[in-house]
């Protein structure tokens, strides 16, 4: 028992391993509700359930951000809170390259889900 708290309680990059460990956790959990359960039959999104899927992972992000402030400080609080702004620009303007890449070789909406998700895998 001994062993297992030591390694727990070791430090990894600055930061104890068992945080990480449970960030590990979350990301994969979240990664199999969003493919094995919100997604598992095959359907062209729409503009509700887009906003509900934003909303909901946008508001995991920001409450994981206020639990680093509380854990961490004010300077990583503010630190995670400034990467995820610039994360979230960068990734709204692969948005417009996506759907221009998308236009150019006329994929339909039907199968761009798939596209997606392969490019994203590569």
């Amino acid at each position: 028992m001994d062993t297992v708290t030591t390694f727990f309680a070791a430090d990894f990059l600055g930061t104890p391993a068992w945080v990480w460990l449970t960030f590990l956790g979350i990301v994969v959990a979240l990664l199999a509700f969003d493919l094995g359960v919100l997604h598992k039959d095959d359907h062209e999104i729409g503009v509700r359930e887009s906003l509900l899927l934003s909303a909901g992972y946008i508001s995991v992000a920001l409450i994981f951000g206020a639990w680093v402030w509380w854990y961490l400080g004010a300077q990583s609080g503010m630190d995670y809170y400034t990467g995820f702004m610039i994360e979230k620009s960068l990734s709204m303007d692969n948005v417009f390259v996506i759907a221009l890449i998308f236009s150019f070789f006329a994929i339909r909406d039907s199968t761009s889900t798939g596209s997606c998700s392969g490019a994203s895998w590569a």
